[in-house]
């Protein structure tokens, strides 16, 4: 093959490469995500502060399912994964903050009990649609001829989809994830520093603690992101 069919060659692969890219994009924004941008994995910031966080001060979910801290994948780990990939559909789900900052959210998160307005339900939907973007698109991404995909969610899947069991099926037996086709760690439980990430990409981003009230932030936001390659 001469020079310039490598270099045609070339060019109608990276045209190829960029409509797929942008298919796994469009989905994303088509099932729910209120922004969606692809990225090289080059800009995936994996921190091993941010895993840290989820034990000191320890998060209510901490230890209670296989995909949080202390189990898990660790940093380097998740470093190593994310270098065998190329690119990441890094997407973001808005939440209003009457319900994400919600004064009852607190004892809500603290005691795992609902309340009367009914904003842990809905906070609730929203993780569940950033899990369901996740899986929709490492599907997507196999029927376009990706190799491989990963999958990383926001919050705990514990809460979830197992809230109604014992435990974590995976660790109480060993014998894996009740629901492999909807559970995968989220991106702060691996070190993956999603707040960066997302004002290096432009969207807005708020901290929202237990202290934290509904008029102090304009909205929330649950980030999700795969990888692909």
């Amino acid at each position: 093959m001469n020079t310039d069919a490598v270099v045609k060659s070339k060019a109608g692969q990276g045209k190829v490469l960029k409509r797929k890219l942008e298919e796994l994009r469009q989905l994303a924004l088509d099932r729910g995500a209120d922004d969606a941008v692809v990225i090289p994995t080059s800009e995936v910031i994996v921190d091993p502060r941010v895993r840290l966080k989820c034990m000191i001060p320890q998060c209510y979910s901490a230890g209670r399912s296989s995909y949080c801290p202390p189990y898990g994948y660790t940093t380097q780990e998740v470093r190593d994964i994310v270098s065998r990939y190329e690119w990441a559909i890094f997407f973001r789900v808005s939440v209003k903050n009457s319900i994400i900052a919600a004064i009852s959210m607190t004892d809500c998160v603290k005691y795992g009990v609902m309340d009367n307005g009914g904003n842990a339900i809905n906070l609730g939907g929203h993780y569940f649609l950033v899990f369901t973007i996740v899986k929709l698109l490492q599907k997507r991404a196999k029927a376009l001829g990706y190799a491989s995909t990963q999958g990383f969610g926001a919050g705990t899947c514990r809460s979830l989809f197992c809230s109604f069991q014992l435990g974590c099926q995976d660790l109480l037996t060993r014998r894996g994830c009740l629901h492999p086709n909807l559970a995968c760690p989220s991106m702060e439980s691996c070190g993956m520093n999603a707040y960066t990430m997302a004002a290096r990409v432009g969207w807005d981003i708020y901290p929202i603690g237990g202290t934290c009230q509904p008029d102090s932030v304009p909205h929330g936001n649950l980030m999700g992101l795969v990888l692909v390659t």
